[in-house]
C-alpha cells in the first residue's frame, strides 16, 4: 500500500512533517511505500528485508519508505540527501533506516517506535489489524 493515509494517524502526521521538513531544506522527496500486508511483506526478497510478517513496522503502519523525487534518479545519493533527510526524520522523533545494525543500507527508511518494538505490539495487540482497528 502507497498512500500516507494507511498510516497510523500519528506517523501520517509525521510523514506529513517529515516532508514539509524536507521541502523547507530544499530536499524534494516522495513517500513510496507505507503500510504492507502480509502477502506484501512476505514477498520481499530477504536480501533487501530481515523482517517476515508481522515483525516489520510498515505492518503496522508505523514506517514508511521515501526516495528522491526526481524521476530516473529516485535512489541517487551522491550528494548526501539521504543522510540529510535521515537526520530531518530523526529531528522529527523517527528512527533512520540508515542506523540499522543488521539491515545496511536502508536509508529510504523511516519508523515510528513510540508504541514500541513490534514484538511489544505483537504481545498487546496480537496482529497489526487489531493495532491499526484501535485507533
Amino acid at each position: 500500500m502507497r498512500g500516507i493515509e494507511n498510516l497510523h494517524p500519528k506517523v501520517r502526521e509525521l510523514a506529513e512533517l517529515f516532508v514539509a521538513k524536507c521541502k523547507e531544506a530544499g530536499l524534494r522527496v516522495a513517500i513510496l511505500d507505507t503500510l504492507r500486508t502480509e502477502a506484501e511483506q512476505n514477498a520481499i526478497p530477504t536480501a533487501n528485508t530481515n523482517a517476515k510478517y508481522p515483525d516489520s513496522y510498515h505492518n503496522w503502519g508505523l514506517a514508511f519508505d521515501f526516495c528522491r523525487n526526481y524521476a530516473g534518479k529516485e535512489w541517487d545519493n551522491s550528494d548526501g540527501l539521504f543522510e540529510k533527510c535521515g537526520e530531518i526524520g530523526k529531528s522529527i522523533g523517527l528512527f533512520w533506516g540508515g542506523d540499522f545494525k543488521t539491515l545496511k543500507g536502508d536509508l529510504g527508511h523511516l519508523e515510528y517506535r513510540g508504541f514500541g518494538t513490534v514484538k511489544e505490539l505483537g504481545e498487546k495487540f496480537k496482529t497489526p489489524e487489531r493495532f491499526l482497528g484501535g485507533y
